[in-house]
């Protein structure tokens, strides 16, 4: 039950971002599935929980490859979201930066992929994760979010005040204030003035949906 979840997550995922029709060989979804089950297999136990390998290689066979043409970067970028959208909903954190490779070998067949998941330490940095696909390093100054172009996160949607909320590392990791925004930020549903964040929780401003990753 727990991987047809996984599967049916991923495939809503990459039918988002890939209108093109894959009919034969390798799927996106395939790799993706294959990547959350070398993260179960090599996730680790340690004192704050379990921890999740953060970095990805994956080797796919040259025809496969070819196929991806044009869409490599959006691959991968699909596949560190499942990496951290797995994370997420097993309750794993991780050592560094989420980091997915793909790599093309002679010797890999056509509808095969080979995945190594590694541990690999990276600045401990969070980061303000966007459902548009953009980052943005959580750093010593706050991130301000909003309409107006000065500011560090801009959201052009009439709903968004020009200055909306701000995110701010704390001694305990993230938080979000809301500027005395017009329409409001939400976490988890709930319209706040104030509050620290998890990797679980989900911001809501307008019609955009952000999230924190702590390394």
């Amino acid at each position: 039950m727990v991987l047809k979840s996984v599967e049916n997550r991923l495939e809503r995922l990459f039918e988002r971002t890939f209108s093109r029709s894959f009919k034969s060989g390798l799927q996106p979804v395939e790799i993706g599935t294959r990547i959350v089950r070398e993260i179960d297999l090599a996730r680790r136990i340690s004192t704050q929980g379990a921890i999740s390998p953060n970095l990805i290689r994956v080797w796919l066979g040259p025809e496969d490859a070819e196929r991806f043409e044009g869409f490599q970067k959006a691959l991968v970028t699909e596949l560190e979201e499942t990496v951290r959208q797995h994370a997420i909903s097993e309750g794993y954190a991780f050592v560094g930066p989420v980091s997915v490779e793909i790599f093309i070998d002679d010797d890999v067949k056509v509808g095969q992929v080979e995945v190594k998941a590694e541990f690999e330490g990276g600045e401990a940095q969070p980061r303000l994760i966007l459902s548009d696909g953009r980052t943005f390093a959580v750093g010593d100054e706050p991130l301000i979010i909003g309409r107006s172009p000065d500011v560090h996160v801009v959201i052009n949607d009439s709903n968004v005040s020009r200055r909306h909320a701000e995110v701010w590392r704390t001694s305990e990791g993230v938080a979000i204030r809301d500027l005395d925004s017009t329409n409001g930020t939400f976490v988890n549903g709930h319209r706040i003035s104030a509050v620290s964040l998890s990797p679980r929780d989900d911001v809501t401003i307008a019609a955009l949906h952000l999230r924190i990753e702590l390394a």
